[in-house]
């Protein structure tokens, strides 16, 4: 997205930061959050490889394995959102907001990863299905669940606004689906001994993750490329611009993801005739009042004269 302005006509630029961030209460709430999840994960993560090697199972130890992405995902978010929140620089003039998303990125593509790990697995294992190990793999795995879903509940409110904090829920939540397939497929081949149970679980459970994480990937990469956020629908935008009553028209409108949770929004106003600087301070205030209402928390004007003419290139006057 550019962000350069080319000035024509009477270019008068307008700045404002208002920020939709996450409060302090919540923003604590999420710190706590990932510190327990991580220590949650790390701790099941250790008693697995100390099983796993004690029962000689390779099938627990390479599960082990895999939950280390769990701990991964999660400090991957941490560390994305506390840069998120870092003061800007000289050369990081918007901070290291971006942070967030890019975390986002790496749990989509992580999550992307492990399904095709399961489906070659299962591949494998239509081949020659294997004979399934005895309690303690399915006890191994209840425990995994339940930790899992612990985890999960504990982000659930703060995936529904944050999409870096809803890579790591949905990180945690499809690795609890993963080990619910293993328990399920378990019990169908120990009551009935049919070992196809075992790979055709993991297709199921791979396709579930796979439209689950794919919505995730495509958002991330839409955001990383500045793209307009999700949840703002930019049509509604420009006419909210356009109704005020000193508003002539609307053109050059950029919207996009400052960082996971908040986003920003340039236009480019055509004020009526006469407008005065004390009118435009108020027009201003009221624009961006109401901007502040749908997710847009900064926003930067630049102001132009009833009958000029926009010489930028692909400018969609409104």
């Amino acid at each position: 997205m550019e962000h350069t302005h080319h000035h024509h006509c009477h270019g008068n630029g307008s700045h404002h930061h208002e920020g939709h961030v996450h409060s302090v209460a919540s923003l604590s709430s999420l710190n706590r959050a990932f510190y327990i999840g991580i220590g949650l994960n790390l701790a099941y993560t250790i008693i697995e490889f100390l099983v796993g090697f004690k029962v000689n199972s390779l099938a627990l130890i390479s599960d082990a394995s895999h939950n280390l992405s769990d701990v991964a995902s999660l400090v991957i978010s941490l560390i994305g959102m506390k840069l998120a929140h870092r003061a800007a620089t000289q050369l990081y003039t918007y901070g290291y907001k971006k942070a967030s998303i890019l975390a986002s990125l790496l749990n989509a593509v992580l999550l992307m990863y492990i399904v095709v790990k399961i489906f070659v697995e299962a591949f494998e294992r239509l081949a020659n299905p294997p004979e399934m190990a005895g309690t303690a793999i399915m006890i191994t795995a209840f425990i995994g669940v339940v930790i899992n879903a612990i985890s999960a509940f504990l982000f659930y409110k703060g995936q529904q606004t944050d999409i870096n904090i809803k890579g790591a829920f949905l990180h945690l939540l499809l690795d609890a689906l993963v080990s619910v397939g293993v328990i399920f497929s378990g019990g169908i081949v120990y009551f009935t001994g049919w070992n196809m149970a075992d790979p055709i679980s993991s297709f199921i459970v791979g396709i579930v993750i796979l439209f689950s994480t794919w919505g995730l990937l495509k958002e991330s990469v839409k955001l990383i490329l500045d793209g307009v956020p999700q949840e703002i629908d930019k049509e509604r935008i420009c006419a909210l611009l356009t109704a005020h009553p000193m508003v002539q028209s609307v053109h050059h409108l950029h919207i996009w993801a400052l960082s996971s949770s908040q986003n920003a929004l340039t236009a480019h106003l055509v004020l009526k005739e006469g407008v005065t600087l004390k009118e435009f301070m108020a027009i201003k205030a009221e624009l961006k009042h109401s901007l502040s209402h749908e997710h847009i928390g900064h926003s930067t004007f630049e102001v132009d004269t009833e009958g000029c003419k926009c010489c930028e290139q692909h400018c969609d006057s409104v």
